[in-house]
C-alpha cells in the first residue's frame, strides 16, 4: 500500500484573530488526483508541559478550570512558549510562575503535535528534577491555580480515574513513564 500524498497549500487567509491563536482558511490541492478543498487551521505558538519532581520524589501538579470543557483538571505545569524563548527556558519559567518552584536544568522528553488535524503547533515535554520552593507564584490574568505535591502513584491514580483530563498531560505522562521509569517506582 502506498503512502498518502502530501497535499499542496495553494492559498492561506486569516479567518479569525483570537487571543491564544489565529484561525486561517487554507486551500489545499492533492498533487495528482485533482481533489482540493478549504481547511481551517489554528496557528498557535508551541506549548510546554513540565513534570517537576522534588528531591523527595514528589511531583508538582496544578488544578485549574479549563474553559473548553468547563471543568477542573489536574495537570502538570506548563503553557505557551513566548516569542523568542526556547522551550527549556519556558519550562523553567512556567514552573516558577505556577508553583514557585525551581530545580535542576530542564531535561527534554520529546514533543508531540498538539492536534495535527486543526493546530499547527507542538507541545514540548520537559522534566525538571530536585525542585524546591524558592519564590511566590505569578499567575497569568485568568489563572486560578491550586497546587499539590503528589506521589508518583497518586499521579498515576489521577490519570486512571479521569481527574487528569488534558490529553497533552497524559501524553507527557506516557513519555515520562517510557523514558524515566525510575521516577514512577
Amino acid at each position: 500500500m502506498k503512502s498518502p500524498a502530501h497535499w499542496n497549500l495553494t492559498q492561506e487567509n486569516l479567518h479569525a484573530k483570537c487571543v491564544v491563536f489565529d484561525v486561517y482558511k487554507e486551500h489545499f490541492a492533492h498533487p495528482t488526483d485533482g481533489r482540493e478543498g478549504d481547511f481551517y487551521v489554528a496557528h498557535a505558538p508551541d506549548w510546554v508541559t513540565v513534570i517537576p519532581v522534588t528531591s523527595e520524589g514528589k511531583i508538582l501538579l496544578v488544578n485549574q478550570f479549563r474553559f473548553g470543557i468547563r471543568e477542573l483538571s489536574w495537570e502538570f505545569p506548563g503553557g505557551v512558549i513566548d516569542k523568542g524563548e526556547n522551550f527549556l527556558e519556558a519550562a523553567v519559567r512556567e514552573v516558577a510562575e505556577e508553583t514557585g518552584y525551581r530545580g535542576n536544568a530542564p531535561i527534554e522528553l520529546g514533543n508531540a503535535a498538539a492536534n495535527p488535524a486543526i493546530f499547527n503547533n507542538r507541545c514540548h515535554f520537559v522534566l525538571i528534577e530536585n525542585c524546591r520552593k524558592v519564590e511566590e507564584t505569578h499567575f497569568d490574568a485568568n489563572e486560578e491555580i491550586e497546587m499539590k505535591l503528589a506521589t508518583p502513584q497518586e499521579v498515576l491514580a489521577l490519570a486512571r480515574n479521569g481527574e487528569m483530563k488534558h490529553a497533552l498531560m497524559l501524553t507527557a505522562l506516557s513519555k515520562a513513564l517510557l523514558l524515566r521509569p525510575d521516577i514512577w517506582k
